[in-house]
């Protein structure tokens, strides 16, 4: 398998956690060796998340450097799972990626569930109104399958 970077993308309570890990369990199960992170991943201290919105381009940093650390251990497969609402967000991987001749799958979760870190509704609103169409997506509904591995 040459290495992949998974993105999933979404609002907040879409299933982009869920299904990050379900994608990962598949990959493994399959033999590849896989890592997986999110943003939100460096606001769990002690088993709590604290969120701090000071913190957010840290974290942020954090999430990418960690993605692409883990391509130079030789890790086949990541995964990453944050809103990416914009494409300028999402595209840093994406270039990172390609630079490296990673491929790259870009999942877009269309679902509603409840969110786990209660964001507010008119944020989740204006999330939505603001999200951009990326035109090589794979849309999740709740029923689906992981695709691409």
């Amino acid at each position: 398998m040459a290495q992949k970077l998974y993105i999933i993308r979404g609002i907040p309570g879409s299933g982009k956690s869920t299904y990050a890990k379900k994608l990962k369990h598949d990959l493994f199960e399959s033999g590849h060796s896989v890592t997986h992170f999110e943003a939100d991943m460096f606001f769990m201290h002690d088993g709590k998340y604290k969120w701090n919105p000071k913190l957010i381009g840290l974290a942020h940093k954090w999430c990418f450097d960690s993605v692409f650390n883990s391509f130079s251990n030789g890790t086949e497969a990541v995964i990453v799972a944050n809103t990416f609402v914009k494409l300028k967000d999402m595209n840093t991987y994406i270039e990172m990626a390609k630079k490296h001749d990673y491929e790259v799958t870009v999942y877009r979760m269309d679902n509603h569930f409840q969110n786990v870190h209660d964001v507010p509704d008119d944020v989740i609103n204006r999330m939505k109104e603001g999200f951009e169409d990326y035109d090589n997506e794979i849309i999740i509904k709740e029923s689906a399958d992981p695709q691409g591995v």
